[in-house]
C-alpha cells in the first residue's frame, strides 16, 4: 500500500508584548486564558486514505524573530481542541488528558536573517501512529527555557512526516 507524506503547517500571533517566559510557561495568541486560540492542524484528505493511521515523527518551528537565546519549546498534541487554564505567558496547563497524544521537543533554533527556525523529532521508539477521531490536530506551545519574544512574533509549527497507513 503507497504512503502518502505531508507536511502540514499552522501559525499564530503572540501578544504585543516582550516580556521574558519562564520555563514551563504558555506561547499562544492572547494572554487571556478564555481567548487562547490552539494552532489547528487540518489533516484534510490524508484522513481518508489507508488504514485510518496517522504517523507524525518530527516537528518543525519557526518563528518570525531570530533572537534564539533560550529559545527552547515544547509542542503538545491533541486530538480535541484544548481549554488552556491560563492565557500567553502563564504556566501551560490544560484540559483533555484523554486526548493529549504527545510531545514534541524542539531544544535549539537556528538564527537567519529574517527570523529562526528548529526541528524536533518523537523520541526514538515513540514516534505517533495515531487513529484521530477527528481530522485536525491541535497543538499548544510552552517554553522550555527563559525566552524574550518579540512583539506581535509569530511562530508557525510545521508537522512533518506525516501520512497514512
Amino acid at each position: 500500500m503507497p504512503f502518502q507524506i505531508n507536511n502540514l503547517s499552522a501559525s499564530f500571533a503572540r501578544p504585543n508584548d516582550t516580556l521574558a517566559y519562564a520555563s514551563g510557561d504558555l506561547v499562544a495568541n492572547s494572554t487571556t486564558a478564555g481567548a487562547v486560540v490552539p494552532m489547528q492542524i487540518p489533516l484534510g484528505q490524508i484522513a481518508a486514505v489507508g488504514h485510518g493511521l496517522t504517523r507524525i515523527t518530527r516537528a518543525r518551528l519557526t518563528k518570525s524573530g531570530n533572537g534564539i537565546a533560550n529559545a527552547s519549546f515544547r509542542v503538545h498534541l491533541y486530538e480535541a481542541i484544548p481549554t488552556p487554564a491560563n492565557g500567553d505567558n502563564g504556566a501551560w496547563s490544560t484540559d483533555k488528558a484523554a486526548n493529549w497524544l504527545g510531545n514534541i521537543d524542539i531544544t535549539s533554533m537556528l538564527a537567519f536573517t529574517d527570523g529562526a527556525t528548529g526541528t524536533g523529532s518523537a523520541t526514538a521508539g515513540s514516534e505517533m501512529f495515531l487513529r484521530l477521531a477527528s481530522g485536525t490536530i491541535f497543538a499548544l506551545l510552552e517554553a522550555r527555557g527563559a525566552y524574550t519574544p518579540i512583539a506581535n512574533e509569530v511562530f508557525t509549527l510545521t508537522l512533518e512526516d506525516v501520512g497514512q497507513w
